[in-house]
Order: structure tokens, then C-alpha cells, then sequence
């Protein structure tokens, strides 16, 4: 997060465009953000909220308490190592039918990036837990039900982190 949140940041715009951030059982997080990042939570382009739970982390979990700190009618799910880059503008572009997901760059899978409207979102319950196929699982649904998809190609590849449970990284 330390190298994609100056970037993601300048994607924000006071009342229209906001970055939750979910520290799931850690408070290095938070206690960051607001020691570098103090100007965007004032004015609400950036929300962070540390949440201590004793249930084990799970994507999907995170990804729908995430979901629940955001305000506008579409839901941008971007993983801490992911750039918004090119998906900015396609996410304000998309429409009430469809959701938006990346697709392979290259030759590399890209998960994490995934938009949709609040009413669909809440429609098919959200994500479920299945493990790393929660992406999957929830485009599939969306589909089912008549979502049409919105294929994104990634500009700029996520950053590889050497630990998986540092969003700091």
C-alpha cells in the first residue's frame, strides 16, 4: 500500500470518489494512514477503520465489511497491491447492468479489481467465502443474473508483495 496509495489518491475527489481501507486485526494500519494521510481522511477521501475480529481473515468477509464503509452507488474493489490507473475512468462510465473486471494482462492473472453498483452488490449477497475463487464465485452470480460483464485490461500491474499479510508493504 505504501506504493500504490499516492497513486490511488489522486483518483479521489472530496464528496464523489473515496478509498476505504479495512485493516483487519492490525493497527499499524490505521495508526500509518493517519500519520501520512491525515488531509484525505479529514476530508473524506479517505476512510480507514481497523476492525479486531477473532474470526480468521477471509477475502470475501474483508471485501464485504469493505464494501459496507463505502458511500456511492458503485463499489470498487481494489486490492492494497493494485493501481486504479485505467480502471478510473471505465468505473465512472459503468452502467447499472453491468460489472466491470479485470482481465489477464499478458500472461499474468490480475485479481482485485472489480467494480459494480451498490444495488447489485447488495442484490446477490455480496461476496461468499470460497477461498481464493471469491472473485470468481461473485462475477459468476453476477452473471446468473443477467449482469453483463465489462472486460478492463490492467495498465499497470499490482505490485508484488514479499508478505501477504502486510498491507504495508
Amino acid at each position: 500500500m505504501r506504493q500504490t496509495l499516492p497513486h490511488n489518491l489522486a483518483f479521489t475527489k472530496v464528496g464523489e470518489v473515496e478509498l476505504c481501507v479495512l485493516a483487519y486485526n492490525d493497527n499499524s494500519v490505521e495508526e500509518y494512514l493517519k500519520a501520512n494521510y491525515g488531509e484525505y481522511i479529514a476530508d473524506g477521501r479517505l476512510k480507514v477503520k481497523t476492525m479486531h475480529d477473532p474470526i480468521p481473515f477471509t477475502c470475501g468477509r474483508v471485501k464485504n465489511f469493505s464494501h459496507a464503509m463505502g458511500t456511492g452507488d458503485i463499489l470498487f474493489n481494489l486490492d492494497a497491491d493494485n493501481y486504479i490507473a485505467n480502471a478510473h475512468d471505465l468505473v465512472l462510465q459503468l452502467k447499472p447492468n453491468q460489472i466491470l473486471k479485470n482481465i489477464i494482462h499478458d500472461t499474468v492473472s490480475v485479481s482485485g479489481r472489480i467494480a459494480i453498483h451498490r444495488h447489485i452488490f447488495h442484490g446477490i449477497g455480496g461476496y461468499r467465502d470460497v477461498g481464493r475463487n471469491d472473485d470468481g464465485d461473485f462475477v459468476y452470480r453476477c452473471l446468473k443474473v443477467g449482469i453483463k460483464l465489462v472486460p478492463m485490461r490492467c495498465d499497470i500491474l499490482p505490485i508484488s508483495s514479499e508478505r501477504e499479510d502486510d498491507i504495508l508493504s
